[in-house]
Parts: structure tokens; C-alpha cells; sequence
């Protein structure tokens, strides 16, 4: 290993501990430099800003250790009861992530989803994780045909995002969740029954 990446990696190693000791708010380059013990513009040859830093972090957790735990109910034959197991084992992944009291703290969400939103990077890896999944479903006939599947990535990931950022809006209950998703999310994306 490079010195290069095992400074990189270093910065990524003590990251997630200051985001969940400052919180996002607080959250600075200064203290990721000292709590790695390099100098702050070491930290800036690695990410260009803070917020490359946060969506490293987030985008390394997601391909990481959510689509690899997600890959046995993907392989699932395409159906639309699996396309809701899909979509609902994500949102369970996304509540047990270690900082997500931290990132969806709603008086930090409107800067976590400017974040997401904005990242070209996330967008990509949020693709790279949905695409084949949505391929396959609409290979198999269960996708309604003719849906841009970037676009629908985009739809999927800001409905999770206001279901993760909004817990009890529409109810406190996963199984009444799981069919308000079933009515309206996954409908809205299979072939009419």
C-alpha cells in the first residue's frame, strides 16, 4: 500500500468517529487533519472539501456494506413483492448505518440532501447499486417499460430519502410503511396488475 492511500485511508478511518462526535454541524477538516495526525492540507490533497469528504463516507458505506447485503433479496426472481423487499431492505440498512442519527439529525437534513442531491458521484453510485436491478425487473416484465431507469434511481432515492428523513409522518408502524411503499412507490414503477 501506497503511502498516498494509506494516508487517505487514515482520513477515512477517523472521519466517521468526528461526524458522530461533532455532528455534521460541527464536523471540520481541521479536526479530521488532527485526529490523523497530518497536516490540514494533506487532508485537501486527498478531498477537495468537506463535503467530498461526507460524500466519500457516504458513498463508501453504500457500496461497501449496504449492496453487498442487499445482493440475496436482489436475487430474488423480479417480482413486484420482491421489488417492494428491495426497496424496503434498503430503507432498513439506511436506519442501522452507524452515523444516521447524525446525518438525517433534521436540523441537518436539508444540508445532507443538498449534499446527496447535488453529488455526482452519489448519483453515480446510487445507479451503479439500482440500475441492474431495475434492468432485470423490466427484462422479466414486471418494470413498466420506457421509464428512464437514471431518472427513476433519482425518484427511488428521494422517496427513501423523505421516508428516512420523516419517520412518523405517515405512520410509526414498518408494516404500515411497507404497504403505504407497496400502494404508491412500487406501484407506481410495475406494469399495471
Amino acid at each position: 500500500m501506497s503511502s498516498k492511500t494509506a494516508t487517505r485511508d487514515r482520513i477515512l478511518a477517523v472521519a466517521p468517529e468526528l461526524l458522530r462526535r461533532f455532528t455534521l454541524s460541527k464536523f471540520s477538516m481541521e479536526d479530521v487533519a488532527r485526529a490523523a495526525g497530518i497536516a490540514r492540507q494533506t487532508v485537501y490533497k486527498h478531498f477537495s472539501t468537506r463535503d467530498d469528504l461526507l460524500i466519500t463516507l457516504f458513498v463508501d458505506e453504500m457500496l461497501e456494506n449496504h449492496a453487498p447485503k442487499m445482493a440475496e433479496v436482489v436475487s430474488l426472481p423480479p417480482s413486484e413483492e420482491n421489488l417492494l423487499d428491495v426497496f424496503m431492505t434498503e430503507l432498513t440498512l439506511a436506519r442501522a448505518y452507524p452515523l444516521f442519527d447524525e446525518v438525517l439529525d433534521p436540523g441537518m437534513a436539508p444540508k445532507t440532501a443538498e449534499l446527496l442531491f447535488r453529488s455526482g458521484r452519489m448519483a453515480a453510485a446510487r445507479e451503479q447499486v439500482w440500475i441492474p436491478v431495475l434492468e432485470r425487473y423490466r427484462d422479466h416484465g414486471v418494470l413498466r417499460t420506457g421509464l428512464d431507469l437514471a431518472a427513476t434511481v433519482r425518484w427511488i432515492t428521494y422517496q427513501e430519502y423523505w421516508l428516512l428523513t420523516h419517520p412518523t409522518v405517515l405512520c410509526d408502524d414498518d408494516q404500515v410503511l411497507r404497504a403505504f411503499v407497496r400502494d404508491f412507490v412500487v406501484a407506481a414503477l410495475v406494469v399495471p396488475a
